[in-house]
């Protein structure tokens, strides 16, 4: 999956979305596009795996496969 990167120097580019994470932790992403008309700020909004531990219900362990 590709995905259209902001950087900080106001380039924009496409990645792969494995590369998108390191990007973000060397500080060189400024925002990114989650979809089509929603652009993700770093620092600003939230994203995956920066948000310490998660607060809304336990979802997981409760399924059960027959």
């Amino acid at each position: 999956m590709r995905i259209l990167v902001k950087f900080t120097d106001l380039r924009s580019s496409v990645v792969r979305a494995d590369e998108l994470q390191e990007l973000i932790q060397s500080g060189k992403v400024l925002a990114f596009r989650r979809s089509d008309d929603e652009w993700v700020k770093i620092g600003v909004d939230p994203i995956r795996g920066t948000g310490g531990r998660y607060k809304g219900p336990e979802r997981r362990g409760n399924v059960y496969f027959m």
